[in-house]
């Protein structure tokens, strides 16, 4: 049957926002004549700390009050241009009164590995993608504030945000990421190279693995894979051979950092990525960056690769894909009539003890950065699905966008959904896979033997 579910996640800790306010009582002395104010009083001012006191000459001052932000969005990754666009229409409407100091990290790898260094001495920057245990670690050190009190004072803001985003990355009562985006990822194809080979879409895996060979036959390389940062195209196929072995296997995929890796669902699915490892995808697959991975299918060199809507723009950029391939693409859901629905972790307010007016800016950048006018920019210069239907996709749009609309369309009648293994996995786990996946390739490991290394990893982060 028909299975959607949205997860909800769950963190520890809770730290609550509050903005303080400080006020002074005017003391009345009695007179014959009633109450008068003393001379004390008079000249008595209202008492602030010493932040409050900074705060407010920086905005008697009128200077941009700056905060912190890092993003690996940038140069030749499949967001960069919608990234850059918000940004600048943020500074464009707050010019002068918010300044937001841009780190640009070279890869999603390096952003990681920096945002855990700067979390270890509670250094985050005011706002953080939580991807990849981020998130938590922010909650852990103190820095993440529950966007729960902000959301219901902004009722336009939870409007665009949505109640599907909100409670999907919901712990209890409270919130420490909002998403931007909802995913819907299945995968792509070369129409031309499956032609040649005589074959379609797959609706079962073992099909699937019969295509592999059909293509090999044909003289093509089946599959963009990789090993390096966090497998994304792999572990992509992988979380959907274990979402879609029946109901066990799909609620293993629904599990938010599952204490164990050993079942049949994960090791049948290993067993399957192992043979693809070994004989289905690129020479350069083991090490691989996800740039590598997408460059094999961009310029023909692969006949199909894991991804979501977002990558759909750079089929027709002639700095990125071959001539012609925008014509040649199709897309699938998985065998077995799977998808990986679900909503990204999204953004990480950073700003517990800061000062006032650093609290008050990062949160309009938040703000900004999730809502309305973003999830407009990043559909339409990105192919990211919006989070409500406040933002539309028009008619045109659908025209202009046949494989988003197409993958859209499939989502209203697939038989299982799942998230993916960045959603589920804890940080140590997501560098196991990475760790392991070589020797799983080469032989030296079983697919029960990684299953028990994940699980191992999995107790590192408890």
């Amino acid at each position: 049957m028909k299975l959607k579910k949205l997860m909800a996640v769950l963190l520890t800790g809770c730290m609550v926002f509050s903005l303080a306010a400080c006020g002074g009582n005017g003391n009345k002395e009695k007179t014959d004549g009633g109450e008068k104010e003393t001379a004390q009083e008079t000249s008595q001012e209202t008492e602030t700390d010493g932040e409050s006191e900074e705060s407010q000459e920086e905005a008697d001052s009128g200077e941009a009050v700056e905060i912190d932000y890092a993003t690996f969005m940038v140069g030749s990754h499949l967001s960069a241009k919608a990234e850059a666009k918000v940004i600048e229409e943020f500074n464009e409407k707050y010019e002068g009164k918010i300044k937001v100091n841009i780190e640009e990290l070279p890869s999603d790898s390096a952003y990681v590995d920096k945002m855990k260094t700067l979390a270890a001495s509670k250094d985050l920057p005011d706002v953080v993608l939580g991807k990849e245990g981020i998130r938590e670690l922010a909650v852990k050190n103190g820095q993440a504030v529950d966007l729960i009190p902000l959301l219901e004072e902004d009722a336009e803001w939870k409007a665009e945000i949505g109640d599907g985003a909100i409670e999907y990355n919901k712990e209890g009562d409270a919130l420490y990421s909002i998403a931007n985006a909802k995913q819907v990822i299945g995968y792509f194809y070369n129409k031309e190279m499956f032609d040649a080979a005589g074959i379609k879409p797959a609706e079962t895996w073992d099909e699937f693995m019969e295509n592999n060979e059909k293509l090999l036959a044909a003289g093509y390389t089946p599959l963009a894979m990789m090993t390096g940062e966090n497998c994304w195209t792999t572990n992509l196929w992988l979380a959907a051979m274990i979402g879609t072995n029946g109901q066990e296997g799909n609620d293993f995929m629904n599990t938010y950092h599952p204490d164990s890796y050993e079942n049949d669902s994960v090791e049948k699915g290993l067993e399957m990525i192992q043979k693809c490892l070994q004989s289905y995808t690129t020479s350069d697959a083991i090490g691989a960056l996800f740039a590598n991975s997408a460059n094999n299918f961009l310029q023909e060199k692969t006949a199909m690769i894991a991804n979501g809507t977002w990558m759909t723009p750079d089929f027709s950029d002639p700095e990125k894909a071959a001539e012609g391939l925008a014509d040649k693409v199709g897309v699938a859901a998985y065998p077995e009539s799977g998808l990986i629905e679900q909503y990204e972790i999204g953004y990480v307010l950073c700003t517990n003890e800061e000062d006032e007016a650093v609290q008050e800016a990062a949160l309009e950048f938040l703000k900004f950065k999730t809502g309305k006018r973003a999830q407009e920019i990043f559909l339409e210069d990105n192919g990211a699905l919006p989070l409500t239907d406040l933002v539309a996709l028009s008619d045109d749009f659908k025209a202009a966008n046949p494989l988003i609309a197409e993958l859209v369309e499939a989502s209203n009648s697939n038989e299982w959904d799942f998230n993916n293994i960045d959603n589920t996995a804890v940080a140590s786990t997501i560098e196991a896979f990475s760790s392991y996946y070589p020797e799983l390739a080469s032989g030296g490991m079983t697919p029960s033997d990684f299953a028990a290394k994940l699980t191992e990893a999995a107790a590192k982060t408890k």
